[in-house]
């Protein structure tokens, strides 16, 4: 428990260093000692977090069951009142699975990422992002409350706006960037929302507020039975958690930034596809477990969200020809798939299946990197073809992946897809279960497609790519190999009962993460009847047979679908082409090939009037805001102008006149003061003509 303690706290603070001093340094530190050195010492701190990560997760098996939820406070944070938030980490099983997933998937693609880098001119700041990224990510999981879950949550936000963009002179990848951003933010606020919502009501209700998942899972059963305008609130608030993840996580109608993220490195794309950003949704409602029980009408709704994302999606990604688009929407279904679990749930099986996608997407994405990089950047598969015999370690290593993201039996995408497709019969509905059976076959054929169309048949670039065109170095294609053995083998953590396993994953995370038995709707009357003290009963069927022939229903389903990948690419591509020749099939590829317009759709119903508001509110300003500003300054300068000029020739007149009369009379009487007597005299018989013919004319 001690070594726990003092080794988890540098987990995330080690990356976070990196990330000061490649961001502080880091150009001094290429120019000055290479670009090796750089990228050595961009790797060194994930490497150290994953070695600290590793030995912390096997110190923890020999810790007893009931005593593997570890708090390690640091520090006060905030304190306002009653509203005490404590700077501390949450070490269990759940968190010991996700740093171990960030810190040695996302190990491995920073030294995939120092090959595929090489000779970029902002090699050190690509590092420190990186770098950035893995601590957000760890603060994200490693957080014992929901402020420091959301600091991590903004955090891998930030990233993906500075790594998506990192190109940033080129107006696209900018453009996919602030997209990125954008979409998040409108996801993020449905988070805050939550987030305030259960800081108002818990300080009604206790009092105290420390926003710990501790704190809110002991009090869940009282804001169980609190309203907000009308509906529960906690549906309310796992409502308004779900739209964070449907932003982070990549959910329709939330999913359209995550496409657009292949802008970026293709490193960026394997992080953020596989080991960090888009799990955040799903890890939050696997830490969050205990609210989401107690709203089944949410997990319907998300049911609904997950089906769709996974369908749509898996139809798109079979009519992209750009190889890191059809793994972009392949990762949404994905995505879809883990949301599904947990709709129904199924919480462990959403993780094990964030768990085996993470290391199977990670060496796809990586060996599409590897291709592009072999082709001179080339990332449509029309110019692909025949790169098996150029490169094999990355295209096994690519074949590999495959076989485990379609579910071939015994990969971890067989155990992982399997046990979700099970759950959403049982304890969904079979149109749950149909619509991610269907998706299962349309991943085996596009996924296949991708593989047939890459690295088998003839090459179809051109002579002088083809010629050039070779295996990358060793620290680009280790690092893929290592995964797509991962993809293979890690599925054996979790086998079923009914094939004779012990679910050791399940088993693991049952501290922590406790799975329904039944649909959510059930469990959450069998808690209201527990709270009236009505007596539950629950009634356990023995379902192997089911279990079996589902399984074996989807096993033959994706071989059908991968078979007909192989024929219409491989054996007879004329057949295809037949086909592609009717009308109603180009129709529908046209529109699975511009997404079902949805982007199309924001820019029209969204993004356009938006942007005329804008202009309007432009003009506005410039014609009715800055208008009255200026005519008022007009009006001031000119009123000035008639004040100066009243002041000087009225006002200044008046004074100025009465003292030149002043001066002048005195001037004139002054001369009767000169003491000559003729003077005088004369002076005096004129004022007295004047006043007598004055007084002459007044009275006549």
């Amino acid at each position: 428990m001690t070594y726990i303690q003092s080794v988890i706290p540098w987990v995330p603070i080690l990356p976070l260093f990196g990330a000061i001093i490649l961001g502080l340094f880091g150009k001094k530190i290429y120019d000055t000692l290479g670009e090796n050195v750089t990228g050595i010492l961009g790797c060194l701190t994930p490497m150290i977090s994953a070695i600290l990560a590793f030995s912390a997760f096997f110190k923890m098996l020999s810790v007893e069951t009931g005593n593997r939820i570890i708090q390690i406070p640091l520090t006060e944070w905030i304190t306002v009142a009653d509203f005490q938030i404590e700077w501390t980490f949450r070490y269990d099983p759940l968190s010991s699975v996700m740093i171990m997933i960030v810190t040695g998937i996302g190990t491995l693609i920073h030294i995939y990422g120092m090959g595929y880098m090489h000779k970029d001119q902002s090699f050190w700041r690509f590092f420190s992002y990186m770098n950035l990224f893995l601590a957000s990510m760890l603060m994200l999981v490693l957080g014992d409350n929901l402020i420091m879950m959301f600091l991590g949550w903004e955090g891998v936000g930030l990233c993906s706006y500075l790594l998506i963009g990192f190109w940033f002179s080129e107006e696209a990848n900018a453009v996919a960037g602030k997209k990125a951003f954008i979409v998040n933010r409108i996801g993020d606020l449905g988070f805050l929302a939550g987030m305030f919502l259960m800081i108002m009501y818990s300080s009604q209700l206790f009092g105290n507020v420390s926003l710990s998942f501790g704190e809110m899972q002991s009090r869940i059963g009282d804001l169980s039975q609190v309203t907000f305008w009308g509906f529960p609130l906690l549906e309310v608030i796992g409502l308004c958690f779900f739209i964070g993840a449907m932003g982070k996580s990549a959910q329709i109608p939330l999913y359209v930034w995550l496409p657009d993220a292949m802008a970026g490195p293709t490193p960026v794309s394997a992080l953020i596809h596989a080991a960090t950003m888009v799990t955040a949704g799903v890890y939050m409602m696997g830490r969050m477990y205990f609210l989401y029980s107690l709203a089944p009408h949410v997990l319907g709704f998300v049911s609904l969200i997950a089906a769709l994302t996974c369908f749509i999606s898996a139809t798109i990604g079979m009519a992209q020809f750009d190889i890191k688009k059809v793994l972009a929407y392949s990762t949404v279904s994905q995505l879809g798939y883990m949301f599904l679990a947990m709709s129904v749930g199924a919480f462990s099986a959403g993780i094990f299946h964030l768990l085996t996608h993470a290391a199977f997407k990670a060496a796809l994405f990586m060996g599409s990197g590897s291709v592009i990089v072999a082709l001179h950047h080339k990332q449509d598969m029309r110019n692909m073809g025949g790169l098996l015999k150029k490169m094999p370690i990355t295209g096994w290593s690519f074949i590999a992946a495959t076989f485990a993201i379609m579910g071939f039996p015994l990969t971890s995408g067989f155990f992982s897809k399997d046990e979700i497709l099970w759950k959403a019969f049982i304890q969904g509905s079979p149109t749950l279960w149909l619509v991610g059976f269907i998706a299962a076959g349309i991943t085996s054929f596009y996924m296949w497609r991708l593989v047939f169309m890459t690295f088998f048949g003839e090459n179809r670039s051109d002579e002088h790519t083809w010629e050039h065109c070779k295996e990358q170095p060793k620290r680009t294609v280790i690092p893929i190999a290592i995964l797509a053995i991962a993809a293979i083998t890690i599925g054996f953590l979790n086998v079923p009962h009914f094939l004779g396993g012990h679910s050791n994953f399940t088993e693991y995370l049952s501290p922590v993460v406790k799975d329904l038995s039944i649909t959510p709707a059930e469990h959450y009357q069998n808690v209201l009847d527990t709270a009236q003290g009505k007596v539950v009963h629950e009634s356990h069927v023995d379902h192997t047979a089911l279990e079996w022939t589902l399984m074996v229903a989807s096993v033959a389903w994706t071989f059908f679908t991968a078979f007909l990948a192989w024929f219409f690419y491989m054996k007879n591509p004329k057949a295809r082409e037949y086909i592609m020749s009717g009308v109603w099939a180009q129709k529908i590829f046209i529109i699975l090939y511009n997404k079902y317009y949805v982007d199309e759709f924001y820019e029209m119903v969204v993004l356009t009037p938006i942007r005329k508001l804008f202009l309007f509110l432009a003009a506005f300003d410039q014609m009715v805001v800055d208008g009255l500003v200026n005519f008022a300054g007009f009006l001031g300068r000119h009123l000035s102008a008639f004040i100066g000029l009243f002041d000087q020739n009225i006002v200044d007149g008046a004074v100025n006149g009465t003292a030149w009369s002043f001066q002048t009379g005195g001037k004139g009487f002054s001369f009767l003061q000169s003491s000559k007597i003729q003077t005088v005299i004369g002076t005096s018989i004129v004022i007295f003509i004047i006043v007598i013919v004055s007084f002459i004319l007044y009275i006549g």
